[in-house]
């Protein structure tokens, strides 16, 4: 019910703000904050991922790809995007990455491949 100029004006009012907050509250990882992270892991890891060695997580990355394979492509929200599965450790390093999936699919079938890979199989240790 409103028009595109006043939603266009408040978004920009309201990102304005996050930008000048971001400044204060996100922080870029430096040798000081990774081993403040290191040193206070088991603080809260010991407690509530006691046995994991690593975190994954997936995201979408915008891509261009050929008419004819822009179905296979298109995420839930009808953008073109590529599927990538990462994984990083608790010190804030990316351990490993796996790209290339169309934004179609699902992250249980990309890290069942992932797991099964050949070359290069995504490995969780014994017990973890």
């Amino acid at each position: 019910m409103r028009s595109l100029e006043t939603i266009f004006k408040y978004f920009h009012v309201v990102l304005k703000y996050v930008l000048r907050l971001g400044k204060d509250l996100i922080k870029h990882v430096t040798h000081d904050l990774s081993l403040a992270i290191r040193n206070n892991h088991h603080v809260w890891a010991n407690t509530y991922f006691k046995d994991c060695v690593e975190a994954v997580d997936g995201t979408f990355i915008s891509v261009t790809v050929p008419l004819e394979d822009q179905l296979r492509y298109r995420s839930k929200k009808g953008d073109i995007k590529q599927n990538v599965f990462v994984a990083c450790s608790f010190d804030i390093k990316i351990i490993e990455i796996f790209a290339g999936w169309e934004g179609s699919a699902h992250a249980s079938r990309i890290l069942r491949a992932a797991v099964n890979n050949g070359m290069y199989p995504f490995t969780v240790p014994r017990g973890k």
